[in-house]
C-alpha cells in the first residue's frame, strides 16, 4: 500500500475513534467533563504513540469541536452560552496538543535509541570481524564482505592508495574508481541518497590509508563516520601488532646470534637455563698465522674487513654442517658440534667442516689482497658442561678441559693444517685419511699423539665423481643413520694425491 494512502486511512481511523468516543459517551448522561476529557487525551496519546503527528492533530481537534459540541451548554450547538466553556475547550485542545507532543517526541526518542543500539550492535559485529584480520588486506577483505549482510547493503568497495588497489565485494558496481579514488584524495564523505551510495575516506591520524564505498541503502553520517572510525582503530591495531612482530622476530634473531635455538627457547620459557654435562662434542679451534703482524701494517678498516670476510665464510660453513658458533676472540674461531643437540656424527661433521674452512682460506690467499693469511685449525672430542653465564651481555659457554685440549690442538698444529687429538682421529679414521705426527709437546710440557687430518679416505672416492661419493653415503648411512649434512667436493679430486701421500709414507 502506497504511504500517503495508508496516513490517508489512518488520519480517518483516527477521526473515527474519537467521534464513535463523543457519541458513546453522550449517551450515557451524567458523566462529567472530566471523565470526556480523560478518555479523548487517551485515545489521542495513543495515535500519538502508535501513528503519528497528522492523524494525532486530526484526532485533537475533532475531539475539541466534538466536546463543544455534544458536552458544553447549550448542548448540541456550537455556540456556547456562558464564555467559560470556550476556555475549557481552548484547555482540551492546548492539553491534547502539548501531551500527543510529548508523546511523539518520546516515541522519536525511543526509536533513535533503538536505532542507536542495532548501529551499535552492527559495529560490534563488524568490529568482532575484523579483530581476526592480522594484515591491511585481510582487514579490508572482511571489511567489505562482513559490511554486507551486517549493514544490509547490496555491495562494497574499499581502494587502498598504498598499492592503487581496489577490492570489490557484493554488486558494488555504481561504487566507481573515480568516486574512490577522489573521495579518498578530498578526505571527505560522499553520500548520494538517490542512487543509495556512500564513500568514506579511512584515516589514521592524518595518514589516509583508503576509503571504503557502500551502496544499495542509505546510511546515516553518524554511521558512516563510526564505520570509519572502527577500521581505522582496527587498522591502527593491525599495525601495531605488524610492528610488534616485527620487534619480536628481531629480538629472537638477536638471540638466536648469541644463543643456539634450544637454549633460546628454553631461557624465553624459564627465564634461565640449567648447565647441561654433554658427555661427547668436538670443540674446533682457528687461529690465522701472521695475524698479529698485519694489525702494524694494515690500517684498522682493511683489518676489520678481512676478518669479517673470514669469519662470514667459516659461519657460512658451519651453518651447512649444522654446527655451533660459540665465539670469536680476536682472530681466533671457535665452533662446536654435537651441542646442544647431540649428534654421534659429530666428529666427522666437524673435520669436513675444517677441510672447508681451509679451503676458503686458501682461496682467498690470492696476489690481490693486501696480506695472505694461513690457518691453523685444532679439533678434539670429549665431554663439556655448557651453560649460560651474566645478566648483562649473558654468553653461552662451556668449560672442561676438552676445551683446553681443542685450543692445544691449534697452538701445536702447523700452517694450513688440520690437527687432529688422538680421540678425534679415533672417530674419524674410518672417513679421514690422517698422517700421525707423533708425540708432540704441549705448551704446558705435556706429550700428547696428533694426527694432521689430510682429506678424504682414497677407498671412499674409488674414482667416483659424485658428490658425495655413494660410498662416502653409505658408510655414513651405516654408522650414524643418516645422510651427511654437506660434503667439501674438492676433495674428490685430492683423492689421488692423499693416495700417493699414503703409499709414499708407507713406502
Amino acid at each position: 500500500m502506497k504511504p500517503w494512502l495508508l496516513r490517508a486511512l489512518r488520519v480517518i481511523a483516527a477521526v473515527g475513534i474519537v467521534i464513535a468516543i463523543i457519541l458513546v459517551e453522550f449517551h450515557f448522561h451524567g458523566l462529567r467533563n472530566t471523565t470526556v476529557d480523560y478518555s479523548l487525551l487517551l485515545a489521542i496519546l495513543f495515535f500519538a504513540v502508535r501513528w503519528g503527528r497528522l492523524e494525532t492533530m486530526a484526532a485533537s481537534l475533532v475531539a475539541a469541536l466534538g466536546f463543544l459540541y455534544y458536552f458544553q451548554e447549550p448542548i448540541r450547538g456550537f455556540k456556547a452560552t456562558d464564555p467559560q466553556s470556550y476556555v475549557t475547550v481552548l484547555g482540551f485542545l492546548i492539553t491534547a496538543i502539548i501531551v500527543s507532543d510529548r508523546a511523539l517526541k518520546a516515541r522519536h526518542r525511543a526509536a533513535e535509541a533503538l536505532d542507536r543500539k542495532r548501529e551499535t550492535e552492527r559495529l560490534y559485529e563488524l568490529g568482532q570481524a575484523m579483530l581476526a584480520s592480522d594484515s591491511l588486506q585481510t582487514t579490508v577483505w572482511i571489511a567489505i564482505n562482513q559490511a554486507i549482510p551486517i549493514f544490509g547493503v547490496s555491495g562494497a568497495a574499499f581502494y587502498v592508495p598504498l598499492t592503487n588497489e581496489i577490492h570489490r565485494g557484493g554488486e558494488s558496481a555504481p561504487v566507481t574508481d573515480e568516486a574512490l579514488r577522489a573521495m579518498a584524495a578530498a578526505k571527505a564523505n560522499h553520500v548520494d541518497q538517490i542512487a543509495g551510495v556512500s564513500i568514506i575516506p579511512i584515516k589514521m591520524g592524518e595518514e589516509l590509508v583508503g576509503s571504503l564505498g557502500l551502496c544499495g541503502a542509505a546510511m546515516s553520517e553518524t554511521v558512516l563516520n563510526s564505520i570509519g572510525s572502527l577500521i581505522s582503530v582496527v587498522l591502527d591495531r593491525v599495525r601495531a601488532g605488524e610492528k610488534l612482530l616485527i620487534e619480536k622476530r628481531v629480538s629472537e634473531s638477536l638471540l638466536l646470534n648469541i644463543l643456539p635455538a634450544e637454549v633460546a627457547d628454553e631461557l624465553r620459557a624459564k627465564g634461565l637455563v640449567s648447565p647441561k654435562y654433554f658427555e661427547d662434542v668436538t670443540i674446533l679451534f682457528t687461529d690465522f698465522v701472521g695475524f698479529t703482524l698485519s694489525t702494524e701494517t694494515l690500517a684498522a678498516e682493511e683489518l676489520v674487513d678481512m676478518l669479517h670476510d673470514y669469519f662470514t665464510a667459516f659461519d657460512q660453513i658451519v651453518a651447512r654442517y649444522r654446527l655451533e658458533k660459540m665465539k670469536t676472540i680476536g682472530d681466533s674461531y671457535m665452533c662446536i658440534s654435537g651441542l646442544p643437540v647431540r649428534n654421534p656424527a659429530h666428529p666427522v661433521d666437524m673435520v669436513m667442516a675444517a677441510f672447508e674452512m681451509l679451503h676458503a682460506v686458501q682461496e682467498r690467499s690470492r696476489a690481490d689482497r693486501p696480506v695472505q693469511w694461513q690457518v691453523r685449525i685444532g679439533i678434539h672430542t670429549g665431554p663439556v658442561i655448557a651453560g649460560v653465564v651474566g645478566i648483562n651481555k649473558f654468553a653461552f659457554d662451556i668449560w672442561g678441559d676438552t676445551v683446553n685440549y681443542s685450543s692445544r690442538m691449534e697452538s701445536s698444529g702447523e700452517a694450513n693444517r688440520i690437527n687432529l687429538s688422538e680421540r678425534t682421529y679415533s672417530r674419524v679414521k674410518d672417513f679421514i685419511a690422517c698422517q700421525h705426527r707423533g708425540k708432540v709437546l704441549t705448551k704446558e710440557k705435556r706429550e700428547l699423539d696428533m694426527y694432521f687430518a689430510n682429506g678424504i679416505l682414497p677407498g671412499l672416492v674409488n674414482g667416483s665423481s659424485e658428490i658425495p661419493p655413494p660410498a662416502v653415503v653409505r658408510r655414513y648411512n651405516v654408522y650414524f643413520q643418516k645422510d651427511p649434512p654437506s660434503f667439501p667436493g674438492f676433495l674428490i679430486g685430492e683423492a689421488g694425491r692423499v693416495e700417493a701421500g699414503v703409499n709414499s709414507a708407507i713406502a
